[in-house]
């Protein structure tokens, strides 16, 4: 049964490689790599873990593979225990100039850490209920978070969660799907002999222009502790593509500007806000011949230490790729067949000629072609039952 389970495994991995996608559960065998990105991400992470608020910066020339060193960095936070949430930001709609949507997009991604709920943002607050760790007592220095918390706690006691969760998640997530001023009226006539006075909810960004960028890194930093609260070891936040809010909307750029400023003031510890685990991690194209984008390491990552530079791979790199890739098909398909490193050197330098402005596309087009290759040639074969 193990068996079968492994082989099922490797055959949706393949599926996958065909597409020139490598799906995250199997990322730790397919990357080069990969254990230069786990030494730089433990060490943020066993910052984060004690409550030392972290700004990082991934960077690199266009199509390097920035993404995709997110994407791993993801993947071994969550195996640590962490808590991620991500968003592709494009300049106009989701931008750091928009903070509720920001954190709208963010919240989308909650289920990349295996919660598989209606609600998963109160859900969290139901687990940190649960458990009323030493986290616990932290969101009471969060003001908006803390009455979420009443409200939840007060539905629970009452037996009404389940008939009102929509509401609050609605709220917390920035969803526009209810206003807060109906989301009150509907909360305090359930609520009106609950016993918790002042139960009035707000979203997590105000209206106020001027609030908002507070308003963004305190819910993050709020959300930061709640996960803690429970049972994660802390939040990790990657904000990917942030060149284009350069390209896209030159006219909302300062505002941009005045939004990193605000984080980085809370990551420094120059803001009146509590410390909490967080990291937020933005990825960026080069800029002027020097490392990364000048204003995220202005306002965020600030030291080497804290910026990551991923380089092109050698032309060995993407072979020795291949070559994991023909181990994992011959294993699967239960094949005797040596790797040759010729087709594999071949087939590289032709997607360098042909897609010579792209690393990523480079990369995600040799896998799939060498894939049909083996396809071509093994048929592919069925599995062989024993």
């Amino acid at each position: 049964m193990v068996k079968e389970d492994t082989i099922f495994r490797k055959l949706r991995v393949i599926e996958s490689l065909r597409f020139g996608l490598v799906p995250e559960y199997y990322i730790d065998q397919l990357t080069i790599g990969f254990d230069n990105i786990k030494n730089v991400t433990e060490k943020i992470l066993r910052k984060c873990e004690s409550f030392l608020p972290v700004g990082f910066q991934v960077c690199g020339e266009y199509g390097c593979g920035k993404s995709h060193t997110l994407s791993v960095m993801r993947y071994i936070a969550r195996k640590e225990g962490f808590f991620t949430l991500k968003v592709e930001v494009d300049g106009e709609g989701i931008s750091l100039s928009n903070p509720s949507k920001l954190l709208n997009m963010l919240f989308f991604s909650v289920q990349d850490n295996n919660i598989y709920s209606d609600y998963p943002l109160v859900s969290l607050f139901l687990k940190a209920l649960l458990l009323k760790n030493d986290s616990f007592e932290k969101l009471k220095k969060f003001e908006t978070l803390q009455k979420y918390l009443n409200v939840i706690t007060a539905l629970v006691k009452q037996g009404l969660i389940d008939e009102y969760y929509y509401i609050i998640e609605s709220l917390l997530s920035c969803s526009d799907e209810i206003s807060a001023t109906d989301a009150n009226k509907i909360l305090s006539s359930v609520l009106r002999y609950s016993g918790y006075p002042n139960l009035k909810l707000k979203p997590l960004i105000s209206r106020r222009v001027d609030d908002r960028y507070l308003d963004f890194i305190e819910a993050l930093a709020g959300i930061a502790v709640l996960v803690a609260a429970a049972g994660y070891k802390g939040l990790i936040v990657t904000i990917d593509e942030y060149e284009v809010e350069r390209i896209k909307n030159p006219s909302n750029y300062k505002i941009v500007q005045d939004m990193l400023c605000v984080i980085g003031q809370y990551l420094s510890g120059g803001l009146n806000l509590p410390k909490a685990p967080l990291c937020i991690i933005f990825s960026a194209i080069n800029q002027g011949g020097e490392k990364g984008d000048p204003d995220i390491t202005r306002y965020i990552s600030k030291t080497p230490e804290n910026i990551f530079e991923v380089t092109k791979w050698s032309e060995s790199q993407k072979v020795e790729l291949l070559k994991k890739i023909h181990v994992l098909y011959c294993e699967t398909y239960q094949l005797w067949t040596e790797f040759s490193v010729s087709t594999g050197e071949n087939l590289t330098k032709l997607m360098e000629n042909k897609l010579s402005n792209s690393e990523s596309r480079q990369i995600r087009s040799i896998i799939k072609w060498y894939i049909t290759l083996l396809d071509l040639r093994y048929g592919p074969p069925e599995i062989k039952r024993r």
